[in-house]
């Protein structure tokens, strides 16, 4: 058969595999209820029959109608809107069976697990529950530990009761002397792609990148942290890049944020949503300057805020500043040694000062070692994509994280699946939502930046600075010219390269040929006579 053909038959049958899952589901779920009014019916319209009562026969299919509704209604609404009736109807439905299975099951499952004691009399007591909560796709429990038995007890029980309950993954937190919370993700919210929604409201934190493995949405803290993004080609980067920089896009068209994108793919990247950056570097040259304007950023604030303030606060006169480093590898491992040396210090001087003066760095990279990117340390937070060994997973989020958050396990057809650590030391299971080409153009094109300053670098920057350094130039000296064509001193060592293009050095005068030495004389060997008797030293 023709494959488009199998593929329309596909796009017709799916919302009648819905609509017989979802009633199908519905009648095994208040299958009590079917019965008894599947019952009822049936009584009533035998006792039609017997006593030949032709509407009895009618009242007893009503009874079976009325019984079986419910579960029709159910399957047209999965088979039209599924996700409102994930919503209101199965996820409902499903959390008051973990909790039913809680309140029953919990103190088999915790004698089971090794955590009953005896008394003296030999009853047998197990930790007690103080609360039971469902939230989205977890059951949470609040146990409190008995007598005889640590926090850590419950700990190591906890594989062993997520297993009972077929639990996906699961977390416990103390949260008092003897009380610790237990969470168990019963079920997967990362299994289906996630499609990015506009973005509407105006945040400079707390950015909404995707779902939880709970269902939950995952926020992503920005302010006063440096975000490192790592993960094999392929994991999904991009929904991560772009999942910040778009959701940026209403503060920046408000002035509160400058979005300096540093792509040294060729701007393959960057260049789909330029029209959100206030500069934009798509080689080691621009990405060099971009990193010296940055620099000087951070050395104006500091004059201003020294003795006023300690932590900067993002306005429309003083924005945060946020460095978007797509495949920042290229910059501090694969360039030319005075390129990677100049961008491994200012990179690591921005990470080190730059949080306490709003500027902040976001990067990507594939390859995690220290060889690749040295300053890796200096990243208050990581983001684990797919990665390729348990090995890597403890270089990004540290020892023994690859038994909790096995970020190499990751499944190559879930991109943008991720592992975090958060500040109380507990891991989640990220998916980041997907971000198309049509909707980041969209997005740039509805909140533009209108605050391009002096440090956006164009291609023409781009270029004469290429040819600066071509000509002989340094780095770190750049004396910009003045209208009037005489140069300058530079106010700051760390200025970017100006769009005039600097006068080249004059050529050295070359050295006069040196005269030949003059041929030394030559020396009358000592002929000593053979008969003569030789003089011993030391005599007169």
């Amino acid at each position: 058969m023709n494959p488009e053909r199998i593929s329309q038959l596909r796009r017709v049958l799916r919302p009648v595999e819905r609509y017989m899952r979802a009633c199908s589901w519905w009648i095994w779920h208040h299958r009590a209820l079917v019965l008894t009014f599947g019952l009822i019916g049936l009584v009533w319209w035998g006792f039609g029959t017997l006593t030949g009562r032709p509407d009895a026969r009618t009242e007893g299919l009503c009874f079976l109608v009325v019984g079986l509704a419910p579960g029709v209604v159910c399957g047209i609404w999965f088979g039209v809107a599924p996700v409102g009736y994930e919503r209101h109807v199965a996820g409902p439905s499903r959390r008051r069976a973990w909790k039913k299975w809680a309140r029953r099951e919990w103190v088999d499952v915790a004698s089971s697990c090794g955590l009953a004691t005896k008394k003296a009399d030999g009853t047998l007591v197990v930790p007690r529950v103080l609360k039971r909560s469902a939230r989205g796709e977890t059951l949470t429990l609040k146990v409190r530990v008995q007598r005889g038995l640590t926090p850590d007890a419950i700990t190591r029980a906890l594989p062993a009761i997520a297993t009972t309950a077929n639990a996906l993954a699961w977390s416990a937190r103390t949260v008092a002397p003897g009380t610790v919370v237990i969470a168990l993700t019963m079920r997967d919210a990362l299994a289906l792609p996630i499609t990015a929604g506009f973005p509407e409201l105006v945040l400079v934190d707390d950015l909404p990148i995707g779902r939880k493995v709970d269902g939950a949405v995952w926020r992503l803290g920005l302010l006063g942290r440096h975000t490192l993004v790592v993960g094999a080609s392929g994991s999904g980067k991009g929904s991560i890049f772009w999942g910040i920089a778009a959701n940026l896009g209403p503060a920046v068209n408000a002035g509160l944020v400058k979005l300096w994108g540093i792509d040294l793919k060729r701007g393959l990247e960057v260049r789909v949503g330029e029209g959100l950056f206030h500069a934009v570097a798509d080689n080691p040259s621009a990405a060099i300057a971009a990193l010296k304007a940055v620099l000087r950023v951070i050395d104006e604030r500091g004059a201003a805020m020294a003795g006023k303030s300690r932590l900067h606060k993002p306005s429309k006169g003083a924005p945060l500043h946020v460095v978007m480093v797509d495949e920042v590898a290229v910059l501090t491992a694969y360039a030319e040694k005075e390129t990677k040396n100049e961008a491994s210090r200012l990179l690591s001087e921005i990470l080190t000062q730059g949080r306490a003066f709003g500027v902040l760095v976001v990067a990507c990279v594939q390859d995690p070692r220290k060889e690749t990117i040295g300053m890796r340390g200096l990243f208050t937070q990581t983001v684990a994509l797919r990665l390729r060994s348990a090995e890597e997973v403890r270089m990004v989020l540290g020892d023994g994280m690859h038994d909790v958050a096995p970020a190499h396990d990751i499944s190559i057809d879930a991109p943008g699946t991720a592992y975090v650590v958060n500040d109380d030391g507990t891991s989640d299971k990220i998916r980041a939502a997907y971000w198309p080409d049509n909707l980041i153009r969209q997005v740039a094109a509805t909140y533009p930046n209108h605050n391009a300053g002096p440090g956006a670098l164009s291609r023409s920057d781009a270029d004469q600075a290429a040819a600066w350094r071509v000509a002989g130039g340094h780095l770190h000296a750049v004396n910009p010219t003045t209208e009037t064509g005489t140069e300058s001193p530079p106010d700051d060592d760390n200025a970017a390269p100006s769009s005039t293009t600097p006068a080249a050095r004059a050529p050295r005068k070359p050295r006069a040929p040196r005269k030949p030495r003059a041929p030394r004389a030559s020396r009358t060997p000592r002929v000593r006579e053979t008969g003569a008797p030789s003089t011993p030293r030391g005599d007169s």
